[in-house]
C-alpha cells in the first residue's frame, strides 16, 4: 500500500522520504575532547583561501555527534556484534580480527561468513576489553554499515599512511561544499586514530557556472561535454585555461572562452616552438661531453643574454613562490607575461639577426643559444604542472631526442636551475630608451622611413649611460644603426635608404660593399660566408 505523508522527497532521485526510528552508532564530539582538539588542529592549519579556516572552525564548534551508521543493503560493515543480552560487542582486538579477514577475503566476508568464521583471529581471552563470559557461537552480527564519509574520511590513511606515502598530507583540495564534508570527516578520523590532522594545507574552490551564473546541469541543458572540449581544445588547452582562473569563488564558462585560451596557449607553445628550433645544432656541455655551452663568467653584464637570464631568475622565483602558495593564476600570467613580452617582443626580435646570420660558432651566436636552452629548460619544468603534455613534448624534444634517451620525461626532474649571470643594473634605463626609440621609428613611418632596417636611431645620453651597451643597442631596436649623443634631448630617426643594404641581412651598417663573388654584403656576413 501507499502512506500519504507530508515528509520531504529526495533531490536527487525525487522519490518521497519517511523518517523511521532506528538505534544507531555515533561517535561523541566530547569524549576525549575531540571538539577541542578538532578546533586546534584547524588553527594549526592552512587554509587557501583564508576564509575556509573561519568556516571550518564554525561548523566544528556547533556540530553534534557523529552519526556512523546507516541502514542500508550495501556499503562497509560496522564490524559489531550482538551478544545475547542484547549489548553490542565492539572492541579493539575484535575490530583488528575482523579487519584481518577483510584484507584476506574482502568485505564480502561479513556477509558471507558467520561469526566464528570473522572473529577466528580473535582469543576473548587475551582481550582486557573483551566481556566477561563472551561467547563467539552466541553472536550475532549487526547489519549497520558506516556513513560513506567515514569510509572517504579515512583516505589518508589507506592511500598514503598505510603505504608510507607521507603524513600528514601536503595538500587536501576539494570544492567549498566540503567544509561540511570530507575536509571535516577526515578531521574527526585521523584526530582519533593518530591524534592530529590528516593535511598541512586545504585549499577550496567555487564551481563552475554558466555564462549567466547559472548552476549547470543535465536539466537545465547548460552542462559542458567534457569529452567533446578535450577532442575539439585538447587537454592542454583545458589545463592552461584553468590555471587562469581566480578559484576561490564560482567561475563562470561558456564555450568561447576556452577559444580565447587556446590562442593564449599557442603565444607559449609557439614560443617553446621557437627556442627548440633555433637549438637544432646546439648541443650542451655536460660533466662527459664538450658541447656548444659558453661559460658564464663570458656573459658580459650588459649583453642582452644575461639580460634574458636575469629575467629568467626573476620569472623562476616568482612562479616557484606562486606554486607554493598555490597561486596558479599567478604563476600563468607571469609565464605567459614572459613569453609574450620578455622572449618573443624583445630577446628573440633581437638574436634573429645573430642566430641566422652569424657564423654557426660564432661566440656572439653560441653565447645566445646557451641562454637560450637554459630558457627552454626552465619553461618545460615551470610549465610541467600545468601543461603536462605540452611541457614534456618540448622536455623529450629538448633532452630525450638529442641523446637518444627515449626514457627522458619532465615529470621526473625538479624545477630547472639558472647559471647564476650578473646583468648590469642599468638595464632599465637601457629599456627605457627602447620604449624612446621604438616611439620615434613609428612617428618616423609618417616621414617614410617604414622598414626600421632602413634607418638609423640617435639616442640621447647625457650621463654616458648607453655607452657600455652599444654592441647590442641596434639589434635590441631592430634597426641597422645606433648612435649616442651626449647633447641630444629627445630620439632621432635618420633614413639610411640610400646607403648600400646587405642582401643577406637586409641591413645597411656602413660595411656592407661588394664582395669577392659579386654579392653586397656587410663585413659581418661576409666573414660568415668566407668571402672577401
Amino acid at each position: 500500500g501507499k502512506i500519504k505523508h507530508s515528509y520531504p522527497h529526495s533531490w536527487r532521485s525525487k522519490a518521497p522520504l519517511i523518517f523511521r526510528n532506528t538505534s544507531q552508532w555515533f561517535i561523541s564530539m566530547e569524549t576525549n575532547g575531540l571538539r577541542d582538539k578538532a578546533l586546534q588542529a584547524i588553527d594549526d592549519t592552512r587554509f587557501v583561501p583564508g576564509a575556509g579556516q573561519s568556516r571550518l572552525r564554525g561548523m566544528i564548534e556547533t556540530r553534534p555527534d557523529w552519526c556512523i551508521s546507516r541502514q542500508r543493503a550495501w556499503g562497509l560493515p560496522i564490524p559489531a556484534f550482538r551478544m545475547p543480552d542484547g549489548e553490542a560487542l565492539l572492541t579493539p582486538a575484535s575490530v583488528r580480527a575482523v579487519a584481518a579477514a577483510f584484507a584476506e577475503r574482502g568485505s564480502d566476508a561479513w556477509f558471507q561468513e558467520t561469526p566464528a568464521q570473522l572473529l577466528a583471529a580473535w582469543d576473548p581471552a587475551s582481550d582486557p576489553d573483551a566481556p566477561k563470559g563472551v561467547d563467539v557461537a552466541s553472536l550475532e552480527k549487526f547489519h549497520d554499515i558506516f556513513d560513506v564519509w567515514f569510509e572517504s574520511g579515512s583516505s589518508w590513511h589507506a592511500v598514503m599512511r598505510k603505504r608510507d606515502l607521507g603524513y600528514p598530507i601536503d595538500l587536501y583540495l576539494e570544492g567549498s561544499d566540503q567544509h561540511r564534508g570530507w575536509f571535516q570527516l577526515s578531521l574527526l578520523p585521523a584526530l582519533g586514530a593518530t591524534g592530529q590532522a590528516p593535511f598541512r594545507t586545504i585549499l577550496t574552490h567555487g564551481f563552475i557556472v554558466d555564462k549567466d551564473g547559472r548552476k549547470m546541469s543535465k536539466s537545465l541543458g547548460n552542462a559542458l561535454d567534457v569529452g567533446k572540449l578535450l577532442e575539439t581544445h585538447g587537454a592542454d588547452v583545458l589545463r592552461w585555461w584553468t590555471s587562469s582562473l581566480a578559484f576561490e569563488n564560482d567561475i563562470k564558462v561558456d564555450e568561447s572562452y576556452f577559444e580565447t585560451a587556446g590562442e593564449s596557449y599557442r603565444k607559449v607553445r609557439n614560443t617553446l616552438r621557437f627556442l627548440l628550433g633555433n637549438l637544432g645544432d646546439f648541443t650542451p656541455t655536460t660533466a662527459d661531453a664538450e658541447g656548444h655551452c659558453v661559460d658564464a663568467s663570458a656573459f658580459p653584464a650588459e649583453s642582452l643574454d644575461a639580460w634574458l637570464l636575469a629575467e629568467a631568475a626573476r620569472l623562476r622565483a616568482d612562479v616557484l613562490a606562486a606554486y607554493d602558495a598555490c597561486e596558479m593564476r599567478r604563476a600563468h600570467q607571469r609565464i605567459h607575461e614572459f613569453c609574450n613580452e620578455t622572449l618573443s617582443a624583445v630577446y628573440l626580435a633581437a638574436v634573429k639577426d645573430r642566430l641566422y646570420c652569424d657564423a654557426p660558432d660564432s661566440e656572439r651566436r653560441r653565447r645566445a643559444q646557451t641562454a637560450m636552452w637554459d630558457v627552454a629548460a626552465l619553461l618545460c619544468t615551470l610549465l610541467a604542472p600545468i601543461m603536462p603534455h605540452t611541457a614534456d613534448e618540448a622536455w623529450r624534444a629538448l633532452m630525450g631526442e638529442r641523446d637518444g634517451d627515449e626514457e627522458a620525461c619532465v615529470h621526473l626532474e625538479t624545477f630547472a636551475r639558472l647559471p647564476e649571470v650578473a646583468a648590469s643594473p642599468e638595464w632599465p634605463a637601457v629599456m627605457a630608451a627602447r620604449d624612446a626609440a621604438l616611439k620615434a621609428l613609428e612617428l618616423a613611418k609618417k616621414a617614410g622611413v617604414e622598414n626600421p632596417l632602413d634607418a638609423e636611431v640617435v639616442l640621447p645620453d647625457p650621463r654616458g649611460t648607453l655607452a657600455a651597451f652599444t654592441a647590442d643597442l641596434s639589434d635590441l631596436l631592430g634597426v641597422s644603426r645606433v648612435s649616442l649623443d651626449a647633447s641630444a634631448s629627445e630620439v632621432v630617426v635618420r633614413d639610411l635608404s640610400e646607403a648600400p643594404r646587405c642582401e643577406r641581412s637586409w641591413k645597411r651598417d656602413g660595411t656592407v660593399r661588394e664582395r669577392s663573388d659579386g654579392g653586397m654584403l656587410s663585413d659581418r656576413d661576409a666573414a660568415a660566408l668566407g668571402v672577401d
